[in-house]
């Protein structure tokens, strides 16, 4: 079985011709601009074939799972926390693996600077978690490109996400950069946890795997913790986790059994109690309040 698109959870946008043509004419835009943008999580059996490549740069970000991309004869291996920049008119074709399919946001992307981008392409570069690695911001972007994108195509929508764009890729192309913010806290304990849990919201950690990234132990790491934030570590993780899955309600149209997998939970009635234990309704409570 081999599938392009149509996974559950998925979310995609393919910008119209007339559309695109209206970036082109924009000063503000025109040197670098998205034509399609979109996440496929488990993407079991997804597989894409160009031929004669594509007319934009194509850049994918495996954030779980792994595939494979061949470009020209040469055969890379792009695993989680990988990104690899396809260049336009380069036969290609790529595939999730079948034991451990890749989860992956992707991007299509133009414009007279985008030819600059040619120097990462064609190899599989890796984005190291750490405690400034920021991939939940890098995430929260995508998510509000797209969760603007969902309002239609407006002058102002375009500009927006396009120049977001711009700080987009920059987060893949100067990560040194891009972590700078987070480094102010490097040398604090309870920061250091808080960013190791943001970066690992999609797992189930345990107490002494937060302690372990600041060198102390279990126990005196969660008394600071508790001092200092008035919660344990594993409670302050579960409230990220339900801040991470509320994101999710209100920016995209996941089910809740996805929302439920994308934050941790492999059961989702367990998901829906934690839910209710920290925002006092159920996910399906919370999605339609504003309705």
């Amino acid at each position: 079985m081999k599938k392009e698109d149509g996974f559950p959870g998925q979310i995609s946008f393919v910008l119209p011709e007339k559309i695109v043509g209206l970036i082109r004419n924009n000063p503000m835009i025109s040197d670098l601009y998205l034509t399609d943008i979109g996440y496929y999580p488990l993407a079991r059996h997804h597989f894409r074939e160009r031929p004669a490549g594509s007319g934009q740069f194509i850049l994918i970000y495996c954030v779980d799972g792994q595939g494979e991309i061949r470009v020209g004869e040469t055969l890379h291996i792009v695993q989680a926390d990988h990104f690899f920049i396809i260049p336009p008119g380069c036969s290609h074709a790529y595939h999730a693996d079948e034991l451990n399919p890749w989860s992956i946001y992707w991007i299509h992307f133009s414009g007279s600077k985008s030819g600059l981008f040619a120097r990462m392409a064609c190899q599989s570069i890796a984005i190291n978690r750490g405690k400034t690695s920021r991939i939940s911001d890098r995430v929260d972007l995508f998510s509000e490109i797209f969760r603007n994108l969902e309002r239609g195509f407006s002058i102002e929508t375009l500009e927006y996400i396009n120049l977001c764009i711009n700080y987009l890729l920059a987060s893949f192309t100067h990560v040194s950069q891009f972590r700078l913010v987070k480094e102010a806290g490097e040398n604090d304990p309870v920061a250091q946890g808080i960013n190791f849990m943001l970066e690992n919201l999609s797992r189930k950690l345990r107490l002494s795997e937060i302690a372990s990234q600041t060198g102390l132990s279990a126990s005196y790491y969660s008394s600071l913790f508790q001092n200092r934030t008035g919660h344990s570590p594993i409670d302050y993780f579960i409230q990220l986790k339900i801040q991470r899955a509320c994101r999710l309600l209100d920016n995209s149209g996941w089910l809740i059994a996805d929302v439920s997998r994308e934050t941790g939970f492999d059961d989702q009635f367990y998901f829906s109690r934690v839910f209710r234990k920290v925002m006092g309704m159920s996910p399906a409570q919370y999605r339609k309040r504003g309705v």
